[in-house]
């Protein structure tokens, strides 16, 4: 009877969610494409190993990373599953245990490795596998190395692939499995697989919601290449027009009243060519998110507004050439405001640099510290080195949209210097995720 042949990936993830091919080459003086996270594929199951379960599983794409940005086909493996299983559990009995790991010198992608050659005789992709000797050979890398000792990686979702009796077992150290020969392996040139995209949508960095492709020899000065990482966007509804006209009452004057009413008509066009919105709606605007008299659902509500205006590059032009200098006052007057209203202003930056143009209308290079990039920078520092997880989570998705694009040096490293000094918290495991 001919024995069966299972196929064996290698699902490979960039848990930097792009910062890493951004801020890499003003950091480290050397381009590095990700920060690489593995696990094989075989038997239906992915699996992988991590600082704080050892050896887990699950379903392929399963964990809080979703999708792989590639993925590589390694051939294939006549080992039977259980044999596989007792390879494994030799592995989390010796080499592979929790405590085993180390972010550098001991992870995921060293388990991958040996994985894959037992399974098929095929190695993972060097370039994952030497990125640690890369980082560590410069300046950087040795400064961050006890910072880094300290750390892990195990992404959730997944589950032990052994039982607690096996378990328990392990922990006692009773019981040594045979490590089985490698049998016959059909083996194959690497090939690589097309990800399907997926709709980036209102989601935090590390959720299946954000597409990626091939990481490798990306250029971040190509717009091509950019195009294939898509930006994060916040879609809510706006607020019915005439509940939010009751709420402001006589605050406004006819004129900017009848301003919202030109938005709304603007927003429900299919061909935006047919309305023109102007400085007077800009102003209109203004006036709302400015008025002390303006409760927060209103100040919310025309923010969410403003979170959907910004995906028109037509809009983002009126920004640019517009006196009140709007996006700068938001962004001055941040602290001044509520928890409620800081929400909505941060996924009002993620919106507006989810595109080129508002993201270069953002970060137009500038030393002057009362420009909007200047102003910009200091503002995401600053939500980074919030105490607070729901601003660490939100600025992360604005941050992610402004490095899709090149930005000034100097903003560059002032950011990933904030990006280290918050992983030196503690955090937890959604906001760590989020920020890194």
């Amino acid at each position: 009877m001919a024995e069966e042949n299972w196929p064996v990936k290698v699902y490979i993830y960039d848990i930097s969610k792009g910062m890493a091919r951004s801020l890499s080459q003003a950091f480290i003086g050397k381009q590095i494409n990700g920060v690489w996270h593995t696990g094989i594929v075989a038997y239906g199951q992915e699996y992988y190993f991590g600082g704080m379960g050892g050896i887990e599983s699950c379903q392929p794409g399963g964990t809080v990373l979703g999708q792989p940005d590639q993925i590589e086909h390694l051939g294939t493996t006549q080992i039977p599953k259980e044999m596989f299983h007792n390879y494994l559990l030799e592995l989390g009995q010796s080499t592979f245990r929790p405590h085993d790991y180390h972010l550098l010198e001991h992870n995921c992608n060293n388990f991958s490795s040996e994985v894959a050659q037992f399974l098929t005789g095929q190695d993972i992709p060097s370039h994952i596998t030497s990125l640690p000797a890369e980082v560590m050979s410069t300046p950087l890398g040795q400064m961050i190395k006890p910072l880094i000792d300290t750390m892990s990686v195990q992404p959730s979702g997944g589950h032990s692939v052994f039982s607690q009796q096996e378990l328990n077992t392990m922990s006692s150290g009773s019981q040594k499995v045979e490590q089985a020969p490698v049998p016959p392996v059909q083996q194959g040139k690497s090939q690589q697989e097309t990800v399907p995209e997926a709709t980036a949508g209102n989601s935090l960095p590390g959720s299946a919601n954000s597409s990626r492709s091939d990481t490798s020899n990306f250029d971040p000065s190509s717009e091509e290449e950019t195009d294939m990482y898509e930006p994060y966007v916040y879609t809510e509804p706006i607020p019915d027009l005439q509940t939010l006209k009751d709420k402001i009452g006589s605050k406004l004057t006819t004129k900017n009243l009848e301003s919202l009413d030109d938005m709304y008509e603007y927003l429900s066009l299919k061909d935006k060519s047919q309305w023109s919105l102007g400085k007077d709606h800009i102003q209109s605007i203004h006036t709302v998110i400015g008025d002390g008299r303006m409760g927060d659902d209103v100040r919310v509500g025309v923010y969410k507004l403003l979170q959907a205006l910004v995906l028109f590059e037509d809009f983002i032009t009126l920004l640019q050439h517009e006196p009140t200098e709007m996006i700068k006052n938001i962004v001055q007057h941040y602290d001044q405001l509520t928890d409620t209203v800081h929400t909505a202003i941060l996924k009002l930056l993620t919106n507006l640099t989810s595109t080129q143009k508002g993201q270069e209308f953002v970060m137009t290079e500038s030393e002057d510290e009362s420009s909007l990039s200047y102003l910009t920078s200091q503002f995401c520092i600053n939500c980074i080195l919030s105490d607070k997880s729901e601003v660490n989570n939100l600025i992360a998705t604005a941050v992610y949209n402004l490095c899709r694009y090149q930005i000034p040096e100097a903003h560059q490293i002032e950011i990933g210097s904030a990006v280290l000094e918050c992983l030196q918290r503690d955090l937890s495991e959604q906001t760590e995720f989020s920020i890194l």
